[in-house]
């Protein structure tokens, strides 16, 4: 009981910890943009602008980078939810319709007409 808990609240514990993440991000962006820059011995002008650039950047490297580590198991999340669906629709009785494969044929320009 307590494992089926666990995979069905799994997907909203990802997407919590990715939205912690992100506003993580921002923050530690926007505190540490400046000092990064006067460390590098750049001499910021506009030091507000320059933190909202910096927690701009880091949220979208943030994202892209969990995007990359989590996607693949989001997928696996939804895969499973697909299964579970069709596994529903076959209990019920539903047919399950099949489509006949398409003939492939090489193109030209003239048509073929059965």
């Amino acid at each position: 009981m307590l494992t089926r808990l666990i995979v069905a609240s799994y997907a909203w514990l990802v997407e919590a910890a990715l939205w912690f993440a992100l506003v993580l991000a921002v923050v530690v962006g926007y505190h540490f943009t400046v000092p990064l820059m006067d460390y590098a011995g750049a001499v910021p002008i506009n030091e507000f602008a320059w933190k909202v650039f910096g927690a701009t950047v880091f949220a979208v490297i943030t994202f892209l980078v969990l995007a990359a580590i989590t996607g693949p198991l989001l997928v696996l999340t939804d895969v499973r939810q697909a299964v579970r669906s069709i596994e529903a629709g076959l209990e019920r009785g539903a047919a399950v319709r099949r489509s006949h494969p398409v003939e492939r044929s090489e193109p030209s320009m003239y048509p073929r007409f059965k």
